[in-house]
């Protein structure tokens, strides 16, 4: 995986050939008996959330970016510290993770998310489309916008929290 991520980075040619690279992906499409779903907060890998997917037989894909179209805030209110993300063309990249979860056990999964949080559509930075985390606009008027952070992880680290 560094070698065609070093390679996409530095846009190298596709050898003696001058030829651009093809577009590389670096994981399959989920199956049709799964969800693909992009979480950016307290359901990442380690965080206190992480066991709603791991308990329904969810499986850890890859860590990726959204496109650079999103705003990323901290949600003040709640037990457990969450991040709420939003669209904005004027946005940034925002570092995900991305789960297969069976398709069986998403609709219980959705069911335990409070409000203001919910599931909709993201786009990825390879162009993908996956379901993921959204937060209703309301709920960010009194949220901390921590986008330049680029990532939850990024934030709790400034905080000296996990």
């Amino acid at each position: 995986e560094f070698g065609i991520r070093w390679q996409q980075q530095l846009a190298l040619p596709l050898g003696a050939t001058g030829q651009p690279c093809p577009a590389w992906r670096t994981s399959l499409p989920a199956s049709a008996d799964h969800v693909r779903l992009a979480v950016v907060g307290a359901h990442l890998t380690g965080m206190p959330l992480n066991f709603q997917l791991t308990d329904r037989h969810a499986v850890w894909v890859e860590e990726t970016k959204t496109a650079p179209h999103y705003r990323l805030f901290a949600l003040l209110e709640g037990a457990i510290k969450k991040p709420g993300l939003m669209r904005d063309e004027q946005g940034a990249a925002i570092t995900v993770e991305l789960w297969d979860i069976p398709l069986a056990r998403f609709g219980e999964f959705v069911a335990e998310i409070p409000a203001p949080l919910g599931i909709g559509s993201l786009t990825l930075a390879d162009g993908r489309v996956v379901k993921g985390f959204i937060c209703e606009g309301a709920a960010l008027n009194n949220a901390l916008e921590i986008t330049e952070t680029g990532g939850w992880r990024n934030w709790l680290a400034s905080q000296g929290s996990h």
